[in-house]
């Protein structure tokens, strides 16, 4: 599965569009106190890994949906009290 942010893919031509997918990665709580660099690094390290999990769900619904690559990935970060919401967007394609 081909991946990217741009709306093409070098050297590949899209043959069919498949729709819009989407990964989401919620419920996760973080320490609202940043004063320490230890707390910050976590904080840091938690959202790296809500988006790879996000990303992996959107590419999971494109396979689903027939599709050998995704273009125009783009990510949203939204923060509810101490909750994190991740969610990964864009359109699947296929490519020959």
């Amino acid at each position: 599965m081909i991946v990217t942010t741009t709306p093409d893919i070098a050297r590949k031509t899209i043959i069919e569009y498949k729709g819009i997918v989407f990964g989401e990665e919620t419920g996760l709580r973080y320490s609202t106190s940043f004063n320490t660099q230890k707390n910050m690094e976590k904080f840091e390290k938690m959202v790296i890994t809500a988006k790879q999990k996000a990303l992996n769900k959107l590419v999971s619904d494109a396979s689903n949906w027939g599709a050998n690559a995704v273009v125009g990935i783009s990510f949203s970060v939204d923060y509810e009290g101490a909750a994190i919401l991740v969610s990964a967007t864009g359109t699947a394609v296929v490519v020959e």
